[in-house]
Parts: C-alpha cells; structure tokens; sequence
C-alpha cells in the first residue's frame, strides 16, 4: 500500500517528538509498505531510519509566512497527488483539502479548544496563525474521514469546539524511544544543590507553560521557599517572550532558586529525573504531553494543574494546583516538601499509573497505521466528517 504521510510543520516540541517516533516506528511496524514521507530539515530526522520503501522529503524551514502558505496550497498537494497514494496520514493538525484518496490525521493542538483564559497573554501573531489554522482544518473535514486525537479529553473538546460529529480514534502519547532510562551520572548542575528540594520544569518556552508564574511566586514566598529550586530548559530562541523571563530571573535575584539548564538532549533527560524530588509543570493548555509519563516511569512525583487535561493522564499520581494562583502552587510545592511519606505514595500511584497507560510507540503506530490503511481498504470509503456550528 502507497501512504503519504505528511509531517513538515512537526519541528519543535512535542510535535517534533511525535513526528521523530512515528516515522522510527514505520520501519518496524510497517515495514512491507511505499511510503512519501514530507518531514523537517535540520531538527534530527536526516539521523532516522526509515522504512525500507520511502521516498522521504525534507522541507526546510520557510523565513516567510508566504513561502509556508505557497508550499501548503500548492506545493505540497501536487507532491502528495504525484505519488498517488492510497491513503494520507497528516500528523501535522489539519489535513489536505482535496487529498485525492482517503485522509485521516492527527490532531494534537490545544490553542483552539481551550477559552481564553487559558490563552492569556497570546502574542497578536499567534492569535492570528491559530484563527488562519482553524479555518485550513475546517476547509480539510469535509474530505476526511478519521481524526486522531491523542486523550478523550482532547477528542471530547474537539467535537464541541468544531462541531465534529465523525469519526475519531484516540492515538495517544509515550515515552520517546530517545530517552535513555538507564541510571546516568548525576548531572553537574546538583553539586550547588544539595540540602534543596529540586524540581524539574521540562518544557521549552511558550506562554501557555505559564512559567513567568515561577518568578511571581519566588517573590511573594522567598522565605517559605528558600530551600527549593527550580530547574528550567528554556533558550532565548524559543519564544519572542523567552528572553524577558529569563532577564526576569536576574533582575528579582532569583538565579538560585529557577535555575535554567537549557535545553536537554533527550539522552540527557533521565539523568535529571532521577536527581529531582518531583517534576513540575504549571501549564494551562496540553494536548497530551510525554513529560508526565515520563516523570512516573522515573518515579517522579508529580506537581501540575489542576486542570481536566492532566486530570485524564495523571489521575491520583499527582498532587494538582491552581495554576492561575501562585499560593496554590506554593502551597503544593510545601506540601510535598513537608511530607515525605506523600512523596512515596505519590511515587507509588506513579508506579501504578504507569502501568495503566503505557505504551509503546511501535504498539501506537501500529494500531494507527492499521486504521489508516483500513481507510483505504473500504471499496467505496465515506466522507464521514459531519460538519455543525462552530464556535
């Protein structure tokens, strides 16, 4: 079978690790198909194996909005029409708007399906790019006939906020086949924090990681916090508003408490899990992050939202707070500080929690690709994407 699976706009974050572990797993899990595979240049896939049968594009990224706009209404259709496929697999989002063969994709965006509370502080730009997103997905629906979706939560908050009433499957997130969970040296970094409580920030730098609220609540609770600190992976580059969180750090004189280590490999990430007592993550928006698996199969405790995304992943291995408040999240961090015999419990419903969802990557792929390619196997596939208001 010919599957064209499109992935050029998975370059950072969570999509690049989901685009890097789908296309690893192809060559083992699915081997005996063609396949087109349109991925990023220059962020590691060149360093992938893929299947043995692929013909696999390499997009470099585009300077200009216009030159991304072009290559997704024109040149990417006629590439993806000229090796008539069977079936497409986007894993970027939307899908094509006259694909040509049955289409299926994986949605995995949180912006649109959250209120704007949780979009607080949304540069103009990225309002902008998520209202031209909405409208290219709607455009893609009508020729679609599967959505993937990564948590029941996230399939839930779909339907409602695009009026979708067809099919969707969960495909949900794991631990990167990258990570290396062997016990690694204790990094550098906590020779300057023994005596602290140290907690894991893994995230680069978006506004909906909500860490500007790291240095709001070190000011307000300096002295009931001062044997705590928070190690952060953020560069500059990231974000046009990374820089001002980190000259924040310097101007409130909170260096020793958020302690920025840049961003990791992730062979470095297990190193890191294993020298902290809990991971942290004051995000309000997720579609399914890796990091709170990640952080129970290191029996990591957990501190995060209390929010219904990390609710569905986390259950009772966490201890939840208000993000929108620091002294929630204060008061949380105290807790667990305060109460080692919760930290071990918290370890155990890790443990536990572990086992309930997870998964391999070659077990997702393959579950996946067995529902792509049974797209292309009906004799006469239906457009079943059905269409109502939108809000």
């Amino acid at each position: 079978m010919r599957i064209a699976v499109i992935a050029h706009n998975l370059r950072v974050g969570g999509g690049l690790s989901v685009g890097r572990n789908v296309a690893t797993s192809l060559r083992r899990v699915g081997d005996e198909h063609e396949y087109l595979l349109i991925v990023p240049a220059g962020v590691g896939y060149e360093k992938l194996q893929f299947p043995t049968k692929s013909q696999v594009v390499f997009r470099k990224q585009f300077l200009r909005w216009i030159g991304l706009w072009w290559f997704e209404k024109v040149t990417l259709p006629r590439m993806v029409h000229a090796f008539r496929p069977d079936v497409v697999w986007s894993l970027g989002n939307f899908g094509l708007r006259n694909p040509g063969a049955p289409q299926a994709f994986l949605y995995h965006m949180p912006q649109p399906l959250y209120d704007k509370k949780h979009r607080r502080g949304e540069p103009w730009r990225e309002t902008l790019q998520i209202c031209l997103f909405n409208r290219r997905l709607l455009r893609s629906l009508p020729a679609t006939q599967m959505v993937f979706c990564q948590t029941q939560t996230a399939s839930n908050r779909f339907r409602r906020t695009f009026g979708y009433n067809g099919k969707i499957e969960i495909m949900p997130n794991a631990v990167s086949q990258l990570v290396d969970d062997r016990r690694q040296p204790t990094p550098a970094v906590f020779a300057q924090l023994k005596g602290k409580t140290v907690l894991f920030c893994l995230t680069k730098y978006y506004v909906q990681k909500n860490l500007n609220s790291f240095v709001e609540m070190f000011r307000r609770h300096r002295e009931k916090l001062s044997d705590v600190a928070i190690l952060v992976t953020v560069a500059a580059e990231q974000h046009p508003q990374a820089p001002r969180f980190l000259q924040s750090i310097e101007t409130t004189g909170l260096q020793e408490q958020i302690i920025n280590v840049g961003p990791l490999p992730q062979e470095q990430i297990a190193a890191y899990y294993q020298n902290c007592q809990a991971l942290i993550l004051p995000t309000v928006l997720e579609s399914f992050t890796s990091t709170y698996p990640e952080a129970m199969k290191f029996d990591c405790p957990i501190l995060t939202s209390d929010l219904d995304f990390a609710r569905e992943v986390c259950g009772d291995a966490a201890i939840y707070f208000d993000p929108w408040n620091v002294d929630s999240m204060c008061d949380a961090i105290v807790r667990l500080r305060d109460n080692p015999p919760l930290a071990k419990e918290l370890k155990e419903h890790g443990r536990e929690r572990f086992k309930q969802i997870a998964c391999s990557w070659d077990d997702i792929v393959s579950s996946a690709l067995q529902t792509v390619t049974g797209l292309a196997n009906s004799k006469q596939p239906e457009l079943t994407a059905t269409l109502g208001e939108t809000r």
